[in-house]
């Protein structure tokens, strides 16, 4: 009788977690696989979220929880299944993270009938005849430094992506005078310039600058909050 049974509380400890990024209210969250066998303190786990969110503020330094923003300390502390929130050194940016999946879903359902791509059931071509049908870009802009007025919601056409300085001149005619003297410049609510229609993302924020230098304010806000004892202007 000197064989001995296997030992099954040996096996490595596998978890799906469901990572989200700090402030960033259109990220949804990413199902990253810890196994215990390679990620086997908080320093290395630290290390794979960030080479798999690939956040904008660099290093993931810290994760909390995306509710209460709860500090998570210990690799043991992680549970199976859970969503959680990567950030970088700055504080935990109270957001509905838990909603970001099912805010862009609205969000796309609020575009015209002729803009939503149609059922594959709805479609019956010849296979030879059939051609990657590129969706148009839904985008949302709002004007430098304006916290007041809402983002504007813009439809770009695949056709336009190409021609970045239509894209300005669209916004132009969408903004007004919010912007004066004409779009110039498009940067990501973060502030990072965009100069290609082509790296343009469905469904993320942008701020239109004209002739001064864009100001980095919380723009974000204005997608899920207005100010008390502002007023929407429309047109």
């Amino acid at each position: 009788m000197g064989s001995e049974k296997p030992n099954f509380l040996s096996q490595p400890v596998v978890k799906n977690i469901f990572m989200f990024r700090n402030g960033d209210p259109f990220y949804e969250a990413r199902r990253m696989v810890i196994n215990e066998k390679r990620v086997g303190n908080f320093e290395t786990l630290l290390r794979e979220v960030t080479g798999g969110i690939q956040a904008p503020f660099g290093a993931v330094r810290n994760i909390y929880t995306p509710r209460g923003g709860h500090k998570v300390e210990h690799l043991e502390s992680l549970q199976s299944g859970e969503q959680y929130v990567a950030a970088g050194k700055e504080k935990f940016k109270k957001l509905d993270y838990l909603d970001i999946g099912t805010r862009k879903k609205r969000m796309m359902q609020t575009l015209p009938i002729q803009a939503r791509p149609l059922p594959q059931n709805r479609i019956i071509v010849s296979a030879r005849f059939l051609k990657p049908i590129k969706e148009p870009c839904t985008i949302f802009v709002v004007a430098n430094s304006d916290m007041l007025n809402p983002p504007i919601r813009l439809l770009i056409h695949q056709r336009m992506m190409g021609q970045f300085d239509r894209i300005l001149e669209l916004i132009t005619e969408k903004l007004g005078l919010r912007v004066l003297g004409g779009v110039r410049s498009l940067y990501t609510y973060e502030g990072q310039q965009v100069n290609d229609g082509d790296k343009l993302e469905c469904g993320q924020l942008y701020v239109a600058v004209g002739r001064e230098r864009f100001k980095k304010l919380p723009y974000s806000d204005l997608l899920f909050t207005r100010p008390k004892g502002t007023r929407r202007i429309r047109g």
